[in-house]
């Protein structure tokens, strides 16, 4: 019976190893979610019944372990040098004459062109085909010892194919945040009174570099290799060409960008970069520039390196497109969780392809460490393409500015004192009962990815709130036809509208309501996991700290914020009112949108592009991955639909080329059970 527990073992770490392949690298997934859980749970059962056979590249160490004290330093074999950066064409073209002139050669020079990640170089160390360190770059001559936040990272193989290095080896690469993840994780902190990271890639540097690898494995990081470092031992002479290396790295496992273009000559390098200078919008993650390798690996060591840079490679870095405008005022907002937020009223600007009349301040330190104050002329850029915000204030002298910036002492909605809890960087409204936060619950409960009560927008839900009709969830599945006429501009029709939709969403089924009700840190991916888990309200409620975070996906911050919400009465209450209402708690017995919809986009890729009419990327993205779908970056043969809305791009041409099929918005909005009445 041991011998054939420690037989199941091996095949399980195989056949996980192989599915998080497929999910994190190839981008083609065969199991659904609950499939993979559930191999998962059965392998770190039979690990905890035979610790004697831990082995430190096995799947179930990605979650991260004990907290460590301090990073030890780590000394590169070879070193992680810069790269010179080039910010013109003819900065450009200048790297290309140097090259030419070095080489003494009148062939063209062949150039292998990536993509330049915005994030954290990182070095891999396998032996024997085993990961056994990850280390920053550091000083590029000593880093630090991240192994234990490293294997947390899905797309870092702990273990891979040893044909082309049997031994010791080395691998270069970048560790990154998408900009949903980033924007999650933001949303996340000021929720809790922790200061937002200013962009994704603080986020992921803050994230890697964090004492506690469990907390490390919560944050949504991805790595892309982009080349080798030190080689103890090579099977034959090697390569002749970074093409040829990176294609080797693919066959070993591990996740190489598929963005990377061989070029004849340099004027094929700046017709890339031209290209590329608009196309780097398209990608789900944030690349500052183009990194420009002479592709012949003979000619690496005839051109040699600087102290600090490879002679044979440079970096064309991107311009960041911003604008001028004022600052006309800064108001407060008050989220649902009662976060006060400061936000910049501007004069409206064209930038990134919008108009922009507003720009988050975050928190009355980003203003503070900014000085923005109202009436200041400043400069605004899009992080990451999407959020506006205010990078610096100008400051001419042209003439005597406002007063600093002075958060209030009262909530702006209900006049309750503001605190500000220690250690956190939000200030708070205490008021449950504050009229804004109230509002914002009700919008979020009845919102497309919660409940989905069509035709109740936020101007019925305002006059609700305002004329006492609906302060809780449960208040909207009491209101009558009376209540609903009284309002403004609320005839007869609409109102049985309403009725009907609200009547409707007591069927949404247990992942829209654990999203709805909008416990902290709870998101949608979340909700679902924790509904699919766990079937039914009452045993999420009933189940400990621990077993919440034995659920892959529900990290501790989520199990502590669960546990929390459910120990306080009032909700509780509200959740038997809710059942009373005819509200379903249940997987088991609610509609489809938890059954079959589940399998409507199940093991399909899904690429977008385009703006959307009904929803925002984001959302479209989170509807495709509750029912099962993953959304990739670019297209290939891999993706089963592009998703389009107006203005598609290039891509429409290339899925056509592909044969890719072409899923218009409507036809995905009925196909998946989203579709609005008009």
């Amino acid at each position: 019976m041991v011998d054939q527990d420690k037989q199941i073992i091996e095949q399980l770490r195989d056949e996980i190893r192989h599915h998080d392949h497929l999910y994190y690298v190839e981008d083609k997934p065969e199991l659904n979610d609950s499939e993979y859980d559930a191999l998962m749970r059965r392998l770190k059962e039979l690990e905890a019944l035979h610790p004697q056979w831990a082995v430190s590249d096995s799947p179930s160490q990605r979650v991260g372990g004990m907290r460590a004290e301090k990073f030890a330093p780590i000394v590169h074999k070879t070193p992680m040098l810069s790269l010179d950066n080039a910010f013109s064409v003819e900065e450009l073209r200048d790297f290309h004459n140097r090259v030419v002139k070095t080489l003494g050669d009148d062939k063209p020079i062949e150039y292998i062109v990536e993509l330049k990640f915005d994030g954290l170089g990182v070095s891999l160390t396998y032996e024997n085909g085993t990961l056994i360190q990850g280390a920053t770059r550091g000083d590029g001559k000593v880093g630090e010892n991240i192994t234990a936040n490293i294997k947390t990272i899905g797309s870092v193989p702990l273990k891979v194919r040893t044909e082309d290095f049997p031994g010791y080896f080395e691998v270069r690469g970048e560790v990154l945040m998408n900009r949903d993840g980033f924007e999650a994780l933001n949303r996340m902190r000021e929720e809790a009174g922790e200061a937002p990271f200013a962009n994704p890639r603080n986020a992921a540097a803050g994230s890697l570099r964090l004492l506690d690898a469990g907390i490390t494995a919560t944050r949504p990081l991805e790595i892309f290799i982009y080349s080798l470092g030190y080689v103890a031992e090579h099977k034959g002479a090697g390569f002749a060409t970074h093409e040829e290396t990176l294609q080797a790295l693919k066959r070993m496992g591990f996740r190489v960008n598929e963005h990377c273009f061989l070029c004849q000559g340099i004027e094929e390098v700046v017709a890339k970069v031209e290209e590329w200078q608009t196309k780097k919008s398209d990608l789900e993650y944030d690349v500052d520039g183009l990194v420009v390798k002479v592709n012949s690996i003979a000619s690496h060591k005839k051109l040699g390196a600087t102290s600090k840079y490879p002679r044979w490679a440079t970096a064309f870095k991107f311009t960041a497109e911003q604008a001028e405008t004022r600052a006309l005022e800064i108001i407060c907002q008050v989220g649902r969780t009662g976060a006060v937020t400061p936000v910049a009223i501007l004069e409206p600007v064209f930038l990134s392809g919008s108009t922009v009349s507003r720009a988050t301040l975050h928190n009355e330190d980003e203003i503070r460490r900014k000085d923005i104050r109202a009436g200041d002329r400043v400069v605004i850029e899009k992080a990451g393409e999407i959020i506006p915000k205010v990078v610096r204030v100008i400051l001419n002298g042209e003439g005597e500015r406002g007063p600093a910036f002075q958060m209030p002492t009262q909530c702006p909605e209900c006049d309750s004192s503001l605190v500000r809890p220690e250690g956190e960087v939000v200030w708070r409204c205490l008021n449950f009962s504050c009229p804004a936060q109230v509002k914002e619950r009700l919008c979020h409960f009845a919102s497309r990815n919660a409940m989905d009560i069509d035709h109740l927008g936020p101007a019925i839900i305002d006059q609700l709130v305002e004329t006492g009709k609906a302060r809780r969830f449960s208040d909207l599945y009491i209101l009558t036809r009376e209540d609903l006429i009284s309002l403004e501009r609320m005839a007869e029709k609409s109102a049985n509208n309403l009725l009907a939709s609200i009547a409707k969403s007591k069927q949404a089924g247990l992942a829209r309501l654990l999203f709805g009700l909008g416990i902290r840190h709870v998101g949608q991916r979340a909700a679902v996991v924790l509904a699919q888990t766990f079937q039914t309200m009452e045993r999420i409620r009933q189940e400990s700290v621990e077993g919440l975070e034995s659920v892959m996906e529900i990290g501790p911050i989520i199990a502590r914020s669960l546990r929390a919400y459910f120990a306080d009465e009032a909700n509780i209450r509200e959740i038997e009112t809710l059942s009373r209402c005819g509200v379903e708690l249940s997987v088991l017995q609610s509609a489809s949108t938890e059954g079959a919809l589940e399998r409507v986009l199940e093991g399909k890729q899904l690429v977008l592009t385009g703006t959307l009419k009904n929803f925002t990327r984001n959302e479209a993205k989170e509807i495709i991955s509750a029912l099962g779908g993953r959304v990739t970056s670019s297209l290939s043969q891999k993706t089963d639909y592009l998703l389009t809305g107006t203005d598609p791009g290039s891509k429409l041409n290339k899925a056509k080329e592909l044969g890719v099929k072409i899923l218009e918005e409507e036809e995905f909005q009925k196909w998946t059970g989203q579709a609005r009445d008009e």
